[in-house]
Parts: structure tokens; sequence; C-alpha cells
């Protein structure tokens, strides 16, 4: 398993993958709301970051955060459970 990521990254690294979530929704799913993506930020953040987690425990703590700069929140989260 690799390290745990810093803090920036991670909420980064979701922050990217909202973005590239977004895009995937308009042009693959033709605008219709993806309910799996956790799955989508988890595999994302994973391959960016690297083995730093368990992708199921990952999308489980992503489906968990919630706050007004959810990434911060959800970067937060995770590196609390993986501590």
């Amino acid at each position: 398993m690799t390290s745990l990521p810093h803090l920036e990254d991670l909420k980064e690294a979701l922050v990217d993958a909202g973005s590239a979530h977004h895009e995937y929704e308009q042009a693959t799913l033709e605008g219709v709301r993806d309910d799996q993506w956790a799955g989508f930020y988890a595999a994302f953040a994973l391959g960016r970051l690297g083995d730093f987690a368990a992708p199921s425990a990952l999308s489980g703590w992503l489906e968990e955060a919630s706050g007004e700069d959810w990434a911060e929140a959800a970067a937060t989260l995770v590196l609390e459970q993986l501590r």
C-alpha cells in the first residue's frame, strides 16, 4: 500500500475527479446522473495518488462526506479514517 497522501493533494485529486466525472456524465451518460459517482471518484484519486486505501472503503467514505467545501471535508474524513 502507498503512503498516505497529503491533505491538499487528496483535495486536489477530488476536485479534479469532480471535473472529470461531470464530463463523463455529460458525454458518456448523456446528462444522466451517475449513482455510482463515488466509485468513479475513488478510482480517479487512487489512480492519481497511488494505492493508499481499498477502493470500496474509499468510495464509502466519499459518500459519507458533506460540507460546503466537499472536497476539503472528504479529504479530511478519508485521512482521519486511515490514521
